[in-house]
C-alpha cells in the first residue's frame, strides 16, 4: 500500500495534521516538485499535485504544500478550462518566468495562503470568473496580480502585496478587491489611518480597494518577514531550510492501507531512531541533514527522504547613527530634514540574508536599504527599528525619540547704556520679549557633533 511520511516544522514549515482536521499556522509540506499543469476537470490527479478532495463545493480538490522553484519556468501552477471546485494553498512558488499561479478559463477556484515571489507575475487570471484570492503573500514580482481578457467576478482580499513592480492590474475593474470591510495590504499605499481601525481612510486606486489594510494581514506569519514578530520560512541560496534550535520538527505518516507501524529518522547520518514526538536540532551552527522513512504493519518500507537545513542561532544586533547636521544634549538627539540616518548591523547571521526594518512615528514597517531622512513637521519624532536573520532570529524592537528642528533662530542686537554695559532702560532695549525668553543673547552656537555608534545596550532609554 502507498504510504507517505512528511517532515513537519510546527513553526517554520509545516503544521501537524491530525485525524479530523489540521491544526497550527503552518502547512503540510510534501516537498519540492516540478511545475503543475492541469487541463480540464479530469486533470485533477495526484500526479498533478492534488492531495485530497473530490472537486465538489463541499469537498474541493486540494493542491497544498508544494515548493516549486524552477528558474524561468513558464509557470508554477497552471490550471486551464475547469469548473470543478479546488483550492491552491500554502505553496511556495518563486522564480517563474511567467506566472507563479495562472488560471485560464477557470471558475470556482480558491488561491489562499501561498507565498509567491520573484516571478514575472504572482497571480495571473485569464478569462476566469468567480474565483477567490485571499491570505497570500505576493512579493518582489514584476506584477502582483493581473486580471486579463474578461476576468470578472473574482474577489481579492486579505492579501499582502509587497514591493512588486506593479502590485495589481485590473483595467476593466470588473473584480472586487475587498470583502466584508477588509481589503488588502499594499506596500505602495500612501494613505493614513487617523481613526486607528487598521483600515486606510481613503481607497487604494486604481484598483478601488475601499478598505486598504495598514498592516500586512497574513495570519500565516511564518511565511514572510513583515514585522518583528514574524518568524520565517527561508531557503538559503543552496536550497537548505534555515532554522534555529527552537524549531520543533514533527514527522507525520500516512498509510491508507493496513496502516503505519512506525517512523524512523536519522540526524546528520547518525543512528536511526524511532520517532516518538517532535525533536529539535542542537549543536554548532551550520549545515544539517534529517532523513526519515515510514514502515507499515506488513513491513513495507518507504524510500528514505532527506531534508537539508542550515542551523542558525546567532541573533542580529543593530545600531543607529546620525549624519550631519546633528546635535546631542541633555534633552536628546536633535536633527534636521537633511540629517541622514543610518542603521548598521553590528552582528548578524553567518547564513542567509539578514534584513533590517524601520518605522517612523508608528507607521508601517519598511525594509532598510540605504540611509534615510525624516520629513514633515518639527518636534519629537520616533524611529523604531530591528533586524531579522534568515532563520527568523529577530532582535527586540528598538525605539528612539529624536527632535526634528528645521526652524532657524531669530537674533536681534541691543544698545547698551554708556558707562553701564550691564543695564539698559526700556527705551534702549531693541530686542523682543520672545528674544529675551529664548535666551538668544550669545552669538556663540554649540558645536555640531557626529553621533557615535550606539549599541542597543548603551541606549538604556530607548
Amino acid at each position: 500500500m502507498a504510504r507517505k511520511v512528511v517532515a513537519v516544522m510546527a513553526i517554520v514549515i509545516l503544521s501537524v495534521v491530525l485525524v479530523g482536521g489540521q491544526t497550527g499556522d503552518g502547512f503540510v509540506w510534501w516537498g519540492t516538485r516540478e511545475p503543475i499543469y492541469i487541463f480540464g476537470n479530469d486533470g485533477f490527479t495526484r500526479e498533478n499535485g492534488v492531495v485530497a478532495g473530490s472537486g465538489s463545493a463541499a469537498d474541493p480538490y486540494i493542491i497544498e504544500g508544494w515548493q516549486i522553484d524552477m528558474t524561468n519556468a513558464a509557470y508554477g501552477i497552471y490550471i486551464s478550462n475547469t469548473t470543478r471546485h479546488f483550492i491552491i494553498r500554502r505553496c511556495v512558488i518563486k522564480l517563474a518566468g511567467g506566472a507563479a499561479i495562472r488560471l485560464s478559463t477557470v471558475r470556482n477556484g480558491r488561491i489562499e495562503e501561498n507565498r509567491l515571489t520573484l516571478s514575472d507575475i504572482g497571480i495571473h487570471l485569464i478569462n476566469s470568473h468567480t474565483n477567490i484570492i485571499t491570505g497570500n503573500v505576493v512579493a518582489y514580482n514584476h506584477f502582483g496580480v493581473v486580471m486579463a481578457i474578461g476576468s470578472r467576478g473574482n474577489t481579492i482580499y486579505g492579501n499582502s502585496f509587497i514591493d512588486n513592480g506593479l502590485n495589481g492590474h485590473d483595467p476593466a475593474q470588473w473584480n472586487t478587491w475587498h470583502y466584508g470591510g477588509r481589503g488588502n495590504y499594499w506596500s505602495d499605499y500612501e494613505g493614513v489611518d487617523l481613526d486607528h481601525d487598521g483600515v486606510g481612510d481613503r481607497a487604494h486606486h486604481p484598483l478601488r480597494d475601499r478598505y486598504p489594510l495598514i498592516v500586512p494581514p497574513v495570519a500565516w506569519k511564518q511565511i514572510f518577514p513583515v514585522g518583528p514578530d514574524f518568524a520565517g520560512l527561508t531557503v538559503s541560496p543552496c536550497g537548505m531550510f534555515v532554522i534555529t534550535s527552537e524549531t520543533p520538527i514533527v514527522l507525520e505518516g500516512r498509510d491508507p492501507g493496513i496502516g503505519l507501524a512506525k517512523i524512523l529518522y536519522s540526524i546528520d547520518g547518525g543512528a536511526w531512531r524511532e520517532y516518538t514526538g517532535p525533536f529539535t536540532l542542537s549543536g554548532p551552527d551550520g549545515p544539517r541533514t534529517v532523513a526519515f522513512y515510514g514502515v507499515d504493519r506488513l513491513g513495507n518500507v518507504e524510500a528514505v527522504t532527506a531534508l537539508a537545513f542550515l542551523l542558525d542561532n546567532n541573533p542580529p544586533q543593530t545600531a543607529i547613527l546620525f549624519g550631519y547636521p546633528n546635535y546631542l544634549d541633555e534633552i536628546g538627539q536633535w536633527i534636521t530634514s537633511n540629517t541622514e540616518i543610518t542603521l548598521e548591523l553590528l552582528s548578524f547571521s553567518t547564513y542567509g540574508e539578514t534584513a533590517t526594518y524601520y518605522a517612523i512615528d508608528g507607521g508601517r514597517w519598511r525594509r532598510y536599504t540605504s540611509p534615510f531622512t525624516i520629513v514633515g513637521p518639527d518636534g519629537p519624532r520616533v524611529i523604531s527599528f530591528f533586524s531579522r536573520n534568515a532563520s527568523g532570529n529577530t532582535e527586540a524592537v528598538h525605539s528612539i525619540t529624536v527632535f526634528k528642528d528645521n526652524t532657524p533662530p531669530a537674533t536681534r542686537g541691543v544698545r547698551h547704556l554708556p558707562g553701564d554695559a550691564g543695564h539698559m532702560t526700556p527705551a534702549e532695549q531693541v530686542g523682543t520679549v520672545e528674544d529675551q525668553a529664548s535666551g538668544l543673547n550669545d552669538t556663540t552656537l554649540p558645536p555640531v557633533v557626529e553621533r557615535p555608534v550606539q549599541t542597543p545596550s548603551q541606549r538604556s532609554g530607548s
